[in-house]
């Protein structure tokens, strides 16, 4: 009987789905500043997190205005959080070329905004693990991708998601816990 039970416990446990931690691949970032990060720098608080590239003309445009909002209304609910936008396009987000997409849609000094961008095998990396699917058309650079912005525990977990596209933001805000105490040390970009 208790193989049985055993049996059937480590069947279950096979069968739970697996957790999508950020934390459980070693990953390496460039900020906006040329400073080299990780993820870890967001340990112990919650954070937004997506994907966009500064030369998109599609659907980051779109993404980069529902963080806007999606920002406005956090700080509003007292429950401001860190925005955690990682390049898709490494080879051409270059610090300039973030600074330029700040400024293009007027974020040049959101200060919870943070752009990280690595190297091919960093984002592919990430993206497998969140399951996040993107593809580059090699001829024309055009990168095809989810509209995802995830929330991230202060464990590394994803806690929830939503399309940056057409899903409401009540359900996401709702999940983000009331903001910690103030004086908290934030990465540098």
């Amino acid at each position: 009987m208790r193989f049985l039970l055993s049996l059937c416990l480590a069947t279950s446990a096979l069968a739970a789905p697996e957790e999508k931690n950020v934390l459980a691949l070693p990953t390496q970032w460039n900020t906006e500043a040329g400073k080299r990060t990780t993820l870890e720098a967001w340990k112990g608080r919650h954070y937004a997190l997506t994907f966009v590239y500064t030369s998109c003309a599609g659907s980051c445009p779109l993404t980069t205005k529902k963080l806007k909002r999606l920002d406005a209304a956090l700080e509003k609910a007292g429950k401001p959080l860190d925005l955690v936008i990682v390049s898709l396009d490494p080879s051409h987000d270059t610090p300039e070329q973030v600074k330029q997409y700040r400024a293009r849609y007027g974020v040049e000094d959101a200060k919870r905004w943070n752009v990280l961008v690595g190297d091919d095998a960093q984002v592919r990396t990430l993206t497998m693990l969140l399951e996040f699917k993107y593809t580059k058309n090699p001829e024309s650079g055009v990168i095809l991708h989810d509209n995802t912005v995830f929330l991230v525990g202060p464990d590394g977990s994803v806690q929830t998601s939503m399309s940056s596209l057409d899903q409401p933001m009540e359900a996401f805000i709702d999940a983000v816990p009331a903001s910690p105490a103030r004086g908290q040390k934030r990465p540098s970009r």
